[in-house]
């Protein structure tokens, strides 16, 4: 395939590449849960019903359905770009159904946050209900943050950190740590603000680990906003400490009091705040020689000398498309190169300029297709003027597996230098297109309006629209055809007029001309109208059943019956109302339920039956 979908903002692609932890740190054996209001949060007019968990283990959060509570909201773009998710104080809440992954004797919390409102028991998030909590962290309403612990002797304590931690004007990055080798450790923007000795084994338990409430004991709803969560299932070592600090200091626009190594994000450097990743040594045991992130870049030392003690390499982009078409800025005897650029930290713990040696850099270029490696070039900004068409390209570019493709023992990496990716066929190796839009709405009952816009295509034929009510089982609703090469934005839009009522998932299938093809994730949208509008009889049946809406209009109805998976089998249109009737005749359909969708001058009503054999 010669074109990929990267969704920004909303959506994203899903990378070929093993499951990689945030900033490159841990996969989804270590990191059990990661929580980017960026990515995977599904939510209608900003209403937010489930967060998506990024770690591989499923671990998602949900609104939870059994009792009434009250929605968080989705802030676009409230913290450096990114966004959160703004819980009310009052009954807002998501939980994380109890998954044995999130049952944790040590651990390593990560969490980007704010309060609207300083109050004893802003509820972040907690593992457990009140008095017998597995790991939890609140804040007072002096600012401080509070981690009770439950201990499987019986006894519980609760120490807190220094006052005035917590900000109703500015989101900071706080780190909770436990092992009982250590005992408890909590930071503030990479500085400690608390650290004890204690030493003894949490009890866990079989509860959800709630989101912004702790469910047990009224008044603990936060009151302010969070923009991400991570967790991993025991303490990293300094280095990876090091590496995810500086990966959501640069993400959230703040500046570390201890170890802030990454300086690429700063306005003066060109705001390279995305997707930071890093690796990097303080001595043998602590260490983390490579890392990917949620990239597309990743750097290893595998190979070659290690690190040195207190080196550090990290990388980050300018967001740029990921889309060498309409690029203009590249060397003689190039065709293309992706708009986005990179640019690389390469320092020692006191920030001073240092070298890390030669590394392995690797691309991931999953949803390309077909990708011929000599094609490709390694271009590096070597005289710092931010232009690489007077840079000399780095060939040698080898095939590694799946979509990477690795340039071997690179030397030419120094401390601020910009790198990116060069192609010297565009037709061949063309490089990504992006789409950075993918949006739906249900302005009428039954009904979703769905749109989404590309920046960029490359022999793109035509796009797929799938409808799914589970998130599992999907059926064709749309098929539209693609403009095919463009280097503007494009519009398209289409609608399904014969949703289901409730919640129904959306995503893009786009095809190229060669027939390779690659999926979207999903956007939700919930589908408003009345699922008891509808007298049917009798129901379960066999086949005939009357249909009658209650109206005493005239005129014709038009009926359509559609199978569990939303497909379309029967419309009828008929002008016959006896008694306010219309009768439909369903032999021949297979048995099972069926969702039923009339529609008459009086407006639109739906229903379902059982049909059996």
């Amino acid at each position: 395939m010669r074109s990929i979908i990267l969704l920004v903002g909303v959506l994203q692609i899903l990378g070929a590449m093993a499951q990689t932890g945030p900033a490159g740190v841990g996969n989804s054996s270590n990191n059990v849960l990661w929580l980017d209001a960026n990515t995977g949060v599904s939510h209608l007019l900003g209403a937010v019903n489930t967060w998506a968990d990024r770690s591989g283990n499923g671990n998602n959060a949900y609104l939870p359905v059994t009792i009434p509570l009250g929605t968080p909201n989705l802030l676009t773009g409230s913290v450096n770009g990114n966004n959160s998710l703004d819980f009310d104080g009052v009954d807002d809440q998501l939980w994380v159904p109890h998954h044995s992954s999130l049952n944790l004797t040590q651990w390593h919390l990560f969490l980007v946050g704010k309060v609207d409102v300083q109050k004893d028991y802003n509820a972040w998030m907690v593992k457990g209900d009140d008095s017998d909590e597995d790991y939890e962290m609140l804040s007072y309403s002096d600012g401080n943050i509070h981690t009770p612990v439950k201990w499987t002797d019986g006894t519980r304590t609760a120490p807190s950190s220094a006052g005035g931690q917590v900000s109703t004007s500015s989101y900071n990055v706080f780190e909770y740590s436990y092992a009982s080798s250590t005992g408890r450790d909590v930071y503030k923007n990479g500085g400690s603000i608390h650290s004890d000795n204690e030493s003894k084994t949490p009890r866990t338990n079989s509860r959800p680990l709630y989101i912004g409430n702790e469910r047990s004991t009224s008044g603990r709803e936060l009151n302010g906003q969070i923009a991400e969560v991570i967790m991993y299932n025991g303490r990293l070592n300094s280095a990876q400490r090091i590496i995810v600090n500086n990966y959501l200091a640069a993400k959230y626009g703040r500046t570390l009091s201890s170890g802030d190594l990454y300086t690429q994000d700063d306005p003066g450097n060109g705001n390279y705040d995305y997707d930071v990743a890093g690796i990097g040594r303080i001595n043998s045991t602590n260490m983390q020689a490579a890392s990917q992130g949620s990239g597309a870049v990743q750097m290893s030392k595998a190979g070659y000398s290690g690190l040195g003690d207190n080196e550090f390499l990290f990388w980050g982009h300018d967001n740029a498309p990921f889309s060498a078409l309409g690029s203009t800025d590249f060397p003689s005897g190039l065709q293309g190169r992706l708009h986005r650029v990179w640019r690389v930290s390469e320092v020692n713990t006191s920030g001073g300029s240092t070298n890390v040696g030669n590394v392995d850099i690797t691309f991931d270029l999953a949803g390309l297709g077909s990708v011929t490696a000599s094609h490709l070039r390694l271009l590096v900004d070597t005289d710092g003027d931010g232009v690489f068409a007077d840079e000399t390209p780095i060939s040698g570019a080898t095939f590694v597996s799946g979509t990477t493709y690795q340039f071997s023992n690179v030397n030419a990496l120094v401390n601020g230098y910009r790198f990116t990716l060069g192609t010297t066929n565009i037709t061949s190796t063309p490089l990504p297109v992006e789409l950075v839009r993918f949006v739906g709405e249900s302005p009428l009952p039954g009904t979703v309006d769905l749109r989404w816009t590309t920046a960029s295509e490359r022999d793109n034929d035509h796009f797929t629209v799938q409808r799914s009510q589970d998130n599992s089982t999907w059926s064709d609703i749309a098929r539209v055809d693609a403009v095919g090469n463009s280097t503007t934005l494009q519009e398209y839009s289409t609608v399904d007029a014969a949703a289901p009522i409730g919640w129904c998932y959306y995503r893009l299938l786009q095809t190229d001309t060669d027939g390779s093809s690659s999926y979207s994730q999903t956007v939700a949208v919930k589908v408003t109208g009345s699922s008891t509008g509808l007298l049917i009889f009798p129901n379960p049946s066999h086949g005939p059943v009357s249909i009658s809406t209650g109206d005493q209009g005239a005129g014709a109805l038009t009926v359509v019956l559609f199978d569990a998976f939303g497909r379309q089998v029967l419309e009828q249109r008929s002008s016959d109302r006896s008694n306010g009737q219309v009768q439909v005749d369903a032999h021949g359909l297979a048995s099972g339920r069926y969702s039923v969708r009339v529609e008459g001058q009086e407006g639109i009503h739906f229903g379902h039956f059982i049909l059996i054999e």
